[in-house]
């Protein structure tokens, strides 16, 4: 495993202790450890089945570990599971919606549910449909959406109770060049604002281009972990395409 130098302490919001989930006879992640800092990007990269929706299933307290601890905020993400989800947006890579709903319906039902204020939420909210070029829509069922329009819902609805961490799973898939840049603003402009953000993407140039930490998973392993700049420094400034082949095509070490 690449170990990078640390960077200035920083407070953390997620906690990943000596986590392993197996399934039977298989292993899908074996003994990871990592960090991610308060209010910092970070991207969650590997092969397809490197462990990165698993990992995302146990955050989010539908999986339990075999082994290992994942906190979020002071929260055990199984054990605290209703607490913890509280502090949690998520955007599934392909999200699903109720048929019979609008997409205002969605929003206004998820912030009902959430026990906010339903008229103020959309209040909040309203800027953000018209950035994600969705007003014209907003009416409409939500189940005829085209997969971009899903993956803009979703997001809303993943940000609509002001989470302390936002996760996302291969957001920008389904999106146009115009839609992925909006998408990818405002997921900054959140950072700003101190949201905590843990994205997976097999998109290296927007890794490179948005994070500040990367989180590098194969076959169910961690092989890299730290800051995109200690990344870079380990090696000798090269891409983190060329970085992240050299580490995910040689075997990943138990």
């Amino acid at each position: 495993m690449t170990l990078l130098a640390p960077s200035a302490k920083i407070a953390t919001l997620v906690d990943v202790d000596a986590v392993t989930k197996t399934f039977g006879e298989k292993t899908a992640l074996n003994g990871i450890s990592f960090s991610v800092p308060s209010g910092q990007i970070c991207g969650l990269l590997g092969p397809n089945g490197a462990g990165k929706t698993t990992l995302f299933r146990l955050l989010m307290g539908i999986l339990k570990a075999t082994r290992g601890r994942l906190v979020i905020d002071g929260k055990d993400a199984f054990e605290d599971r209703v607490e913890a989800k509280r502090l949690i947006g998520f955007l599934p890579d392909e999200p699903a919606f109720y048929s019979y709903l609008s997409g205002l319906e969605i929003l206004e039902l998820s912030a009902a549910m959430h026990g906010l204020d339903v008229g103020a939420t959309m209040d909040r909210l309203n800027p953000m449909i018209s950035r994600m070029r969705l007003t014209d829509d907003i009416g409409n069922y939500a189940e005829d959406y085209s997969r971009g329009m899903k993956k803009k819902l979703g997001l809303l609805l993943a940000i609509l109770h002001q989470p302390k961490l936002l996760v996302l799973d291969e957001p920008t898939n389904g999106l146009d060049v115009e839609s992925t840049h909006l998408f990818y603003d405002l997921i900054l402009e959140l950072a700003r604002q101190g949201t905590t953000i843990l994205f997976s993407t097999h998109l290296m140039d927007h890794v490179a281009k948005l994070c500040s930490h990367v989180v590098i998973l194969n076959q169910g392993s961690l092989i890299a972990k730290g800051s995109l700049d200690g990344l870079r420094t380990a090696y000798q400034g090269a891409e983190l395409e060329d970085i992240f082949l050299k580490l995910t095509l040689r075997p990943a070490q138990p």
